[in-house]
């Protein structure tokens, strides 16, 4: 395990609460400012958000109580219900040892695709905890994939590459921008992130805690307790159209590195929608970026491009493997993977 996994292991649940520090500290303030009527922004006991004296407040049902422990469970809807030809694109640049802008401004409600580009010579990290549990996103994408995650816990964007991350924020208040590779942070390398205006009221947004999402809970003890020097290695090709192999056997509790490489002249997808709930996911990693999450969703892969998958199975049994690109599934691109008991 690299050093930068080994620190973020170490500080995973200090972590979460530093990220959303300024979130609890900015919702606090704001009810202290309701209650004497000092200001013409309030927020009620449930957190209802408005902009300004003339709008009209949002029902209680259409922002929900906000907690560093939850997560936007309906983000697809938010998804696909918004207009990304109209997504404004914000950049923010990564170098030694610091965020430009340091300190980000965005819309609720507002599609947007920022930009992160290392114009450093190292490795950075780009992690909002609050932020992005409190976002709606779409996906990861770089040169070499796309990655769709329920949400993100950590970007890291390799020296002179680019991630492009599409979101929704939907939650309003300032959240802590940050690198946390070691030493990074202590250099200076820390920023915020505001979100204005308020949450939508269509859809409706749905915080849930993330002790109960469809995810290995224990996922970090079992990453960190894994020796991944020994962690089993295969090779999937994607092509036009089929999976090689296209059935496969992993064994639960062992660590594996999938790399997942389109051979073909067009993207394909590795999907399993039932396999990846029951994996303890340590990250996905391509040539421009680390990314990590609870569990991934989808996973593109360009043609002529790879990208690999760090995971542990947990669980035994047979799951679908699919490429849900349209045609690809109908023209035979499926296949299997088996979970034998731990041995």
């Amino acid at each position: 395990m690299s050093q930068s996994d080994q620190h973020h292991h170490r500080t995973g649940g200090a972590k979460l609460l530093s990220r959303t520090k300024a979130v609890t500290i900015g919702i606090a303030f704001l009810l202290v400012l309701a209650s004497c009527g000092g200001s013409d922004k309030a927020v009620t006991e449930e957190s209802n958000v408005t902009t300004e004296s003339d709008t009209v407040a949002p029902t209680p049902e259409t922002v929900a109580p906000m907690s560093t422990e939850q997560y936007v469970a309906n983000a697809s809807e938010f998804v696909k219900a918004a207009d990304w030809k109209t997504a404004e694109e914000v950049t923010i640049e990564l170098g030694e040892m610091y965020f430009t802008p340091n300190d980000l401004t965005l819309e609720a409600g507002k599609p947007y695709i920022l930009k992160i580009v290392n114009v450093g010579a190292v490795k950075h990290e780009f992690t909002a905890g609050g932020f992005f549990q409190t976002a709606a996103t779409r996906k990861a994408e770089t040169p070499e994939s796309e990655v769709k995650v329920p949400f993100f816990t950590e970007i890291e964007v390799f020296a002179g590459k680019t991630v492009d991350l599409y979101l929704i924020p939907l939650v309003p208040g300032t959240y802590d921008l940050k690198c946390e590779i070691e030493g990074h942070f202590e250099a200076g390398m820390f920023g915020t992130i505001t979100v204005t205006g308020a949450t939508p009221a269509t859809p409706v947004i749905e915080l849930t805690d993330i002790a109960s999402g469809p995810w290995v809970q224990d996922a970090s003890t079992l990453i960190k307790a894994a020796d991944w020097d020994a962690a089993g290695k295969m090779t999937i090709e994607l092509s036009e159209f089929a999976f090689a192999p296209k059935d496969f056997t992993l064994e639960a509790g062992k660590p594996y590195i999938l790399t997942v490489v389109t051979v073909g002249d067009v993207k394909h997808e590795f999907t399993a929608s039932e396999f990846f709930p029951t994996i303890a996911f340590r990250k996905a990693e391509d040539a421009s970026g680390e990314f990590k999450a609870p569990t991934p969703y989808e996973i593109e892969v360009f043609p002529g491009k790879q990208i690999e998958m760090y995971l542990i199975p947990t669980v035994a049994g047979t799951y679908d493997l699919k490429c849900e690109i349209e045609g690809h599934f109908e023209a035979g691109m499926f296949g299997t993977i088996t979970v034998t008991p731990a041995t």
